[in-house]
């Protein structure tokens, strides 16, 4: 599964409050910088803002994946938000999104880029996943259950 070579612990936050989507955003997108995967969070969180406006990417079954392909990256990287309680993402289903997923990639990594969204949603056809990682209490847990159920994702790693 791509998505889990470019997640860490370092980019998997625990949510214990509930904040709107815009700041959700904005944590993740401070949590791709300070893991160096990205340099200027105001010119990431811009291209992030930007896209979503013009589409929520609130999934559904408690999933959200922000993403933007932008040169404020290089490659592909990714930052998970887990939100107990959810966060309203304007998701198709009208549920709160429990997990969501920053995606980013440089515009060269289309296809990294889309395998990285297609295992977002491979995860969310996996309500026990989905369940399990909602109650991680750690991100070390996180990347377990992710190492442990999240093996069947549809991309290979490239």
């Amino acid at each position: 599964m791509l998505l889990r070579k470019v997640l860490s612990e370092r980019t998997i936050t625990i949510v214990d409050d509930s904040p709107d989507k815009w700041s959700l955003i904005r944590l993740l997108v401070d949590s791709v910088v300070r893991s160096g995967g990205g340099k200027d969070a105001d010119a990431l969180y811009a291209s992030v803002v930007d896209r979503e406006r013009k589409v929520s990417t609130g999934l559904q079954k408690g999933i959200a994946a922000p993403h933007a392909r932008t040169s404020g990256v290089e490659g592909l990287v990714a930052a998970l938000a887990i939100c107990p309680d959810g966060v309203d993402f304007d998701s198709l289903d009208g549920r709160p999104s429990r997990l969501v997923f920053l995606v980013l990639s440089a515009p060269s990594e289309s296809t990294r880029y889309l395998k990285a969204l297609a295992d977002v949603a491979a995860i969310g056809t996996n309500a026990a996943l989905v369940d399990a990682l909602a109650a991680a209490k750690s991100p070390a847990d996180a990347i377990r259950l992710i190492d442990e159920m999240g093996g069947n994702g549809v991309s290979n790693g490239m």
